[in-house]
């Protein structure tokens, strides 16, 4: 038998309690399980975890100022690893293309793409062992890592061939629990990789980083932010749950168009996730596996911030899954895309429960927040240019097409003292500047959609929690993301 100590007891207990108490937050009418809004966009998503993308971030790393740091998170909702049961297991989906693309140029396409593809190594000596222990694992080549996932990092540039950087990268392992990985730092540090050229990537679990509000997650689904304010807490489980990180840090020149990230400072941002198989509609020997893409992620809360919908609300098939499988290229061709980008779903329903009143369709504030970057002339209400394609000097700007990319001034200088609502509280570095690990996304986006920072404030909207159960603040060093959680 493990035995633990007070504080260890103590912290276990915590953590149920924050488990217990914020799934309650979350359960009720209007959301059937305890799942994140955001976290599951699109019917679609549920059916396939391994490769439901939950957030991007992107930002001029606060440790390397010449260098922009790229994450992709994935595969929501993993409890944290217990060594006194099953072992949890949750890899990155073997043969699946992962991959963090940006768009120098605003034409909707991937300039330069990072693709990770992972495959399962298995050395266990016989079958049916357990993939972790018995003794405990020190290092990613310990025989007590009896399944570990290795993958290939490429890079593409445009149509040309992919690029290798990184050809037998190990992936850090899910936290089997402190008894079965009493070090799990340094297996991440092990896991670590420098580029060729600068940069490096970590590609392995790691603790959610995304502070969440459920009461202000009601104002999305149903226009109020509940019966009684401040009742609630203002997270859910994640704040003690995991996540899977693909973690990319590279030159801003590597990314910048003509490699001049002074003369074109801006870049769109996006990740995606393709899975092989066959097109039915052609002779099946005739084709070599292609790929799909099933899932896409740049500007959080796309699905709810437009439609207003999350688990219950969309229909399968809908035009939440439909974005899932579109590229950025295409969105501007989606004219119920378009529509709803111009006149969303949660003003009006706000409208109704609380009486503040929806902003004047055509919203060409939340087109420019969500298809065009913030700029000065574009429909942006912020009076100033921030981050839009037509600041690249050597951008066509008859190419620049509408698209959803989480869009990112690479020459926005890191801020001191980093306010948490980003840009809305004169924070340009922050949200949606880019998106730093420590921005908060429900509050300001409920604020943009209802017309800040023209209209009238919505801040009153927003209600103030009795209790904070947020995920701790992500570090300044890389890999920035904290390490998983972990129990026994």
């Amino acid at each position: 038998m493990f035995r633990t100590g007070r504080a260890s007891r103590r912290r276990l207990a915590v953590v149920g309690a924050a488990t217990a108490v914020a799934g309650a937050a979350l359960a009720g009418p209007l959301i059937p399980s305890s799942r994140a809004g955001g976290h599951v966009d699109a019917p679609s998503s549920v059916a396939d975890t391994a490769a439901d993308i939950t957030d991007v971030y992107a930002f001029t790393s606060p440790d390397a100022q010449d260098a922009v740091t790229l994450i992709a998170n994935v595969r929501p909702f993993q409890l944290p690893g217990n060594a006194t049961n099953s072992v949890a297991d949750y890899p990155f989906a073997n043969g699946a293309r992962y991959e963090i693309n940006t768009d120098a140029d605003g034409d909707g396409k991937p300039d330069t793409a990072y693709r990770w593809t992972f495959k399962e190594d298995d050395r266990r000596r016989f079958p049916g062992q357990p993939k972790v222990g018995p003794m405990p694992v020190r290092s990613l080549e310990d025989r007590s890592l009896g399944v570990r996932q290795t993958y290939v990092l490429e890079r593409i540039r445009g149509n040309k061939e992919p690029e290798t950087l990184v050809r037998d990268g190990i992936a850090a392992p899910t936290h089997a629990g402190n008894v079965l990985m009493p070090n799990y730092a340094k297996l991440r540090r092990e896991a670590t990789r420098d580029l060729p050229g600068g940069g490096r990537t970590l590609a392995g679990q790691s603790a959610e980083a995304f502070k969440a509000d459920s009461e202000t997650f009601g104002l999305y689904t149903a226009g109020s932010a509940g019966p009684v304010r401040g009742w609630l807490p203002d997270a859910q489980p994640l704040s003690v749950l995991n996540v899977n990180s693909l973690v990319l840090q590279v030159p801003k020149e590597d990314i910048a168009l003509s490699e001049d990230p002074r003369r074109n400072p801006v870049v769109g941002v996006w990740a995606s996730v393709s899975r092989p198989g066959a097109n039915l509609d052609k002779s099946l020997s005739r084709q070599n596996a292609p790929f799909h893409q099933v899932s896409r992620q740049g500007h959080p809360h796309v699905a709810f911030g437009v439609f207003g919908s999350t688990i219950g609300l969309a229909k399968p098939g809908g035009p939440e899954d439909r974005f899932q499988q579109r590229e950025p290229k295409d969105d501007h061709l989606e004219q119920d895309f378009l529509d709803a980008v111009n006149d969303p779903v949660p003003p009006h329903r706000i409208e109704r429960a609380e009486g503040f009143k929806a902003p004047v369709a055509p919203r060409k504030d939340i087109e420019a927040l969500f298809l065009r970057g913030i700029g000065k002339d574009n429909g942006a209400t912020f009076g100033y240019d921030l981050n839009t394609h037509t600041m690249n000097a050597d951008a066509d700007s008859s190419k620049i097409v509408p698209a959803e990319e989480l869009r990112l001034n690479l020459t926005t200088p890191v801020s001191r003292n980093p306010k948490p609502d980003g840009v809305l509280d004169g924070d340009r570095q922050g949200f949606p500047n880019g998106r730093r690990l420590n921005d908060t996304i429900d509050g300001p986006l409920i604020r943009l959609l209802e017309g800040e920072p023209a209209g009238p404030s919505a801040k009153h909207l927003l209600p103030t929690p009795s209790l904070k159960l947020q995920p701790a603040d992500a570090k300044d060093t890389f890999p920035y993301l904290n390490s998983p959680h972990a129990a026994l």
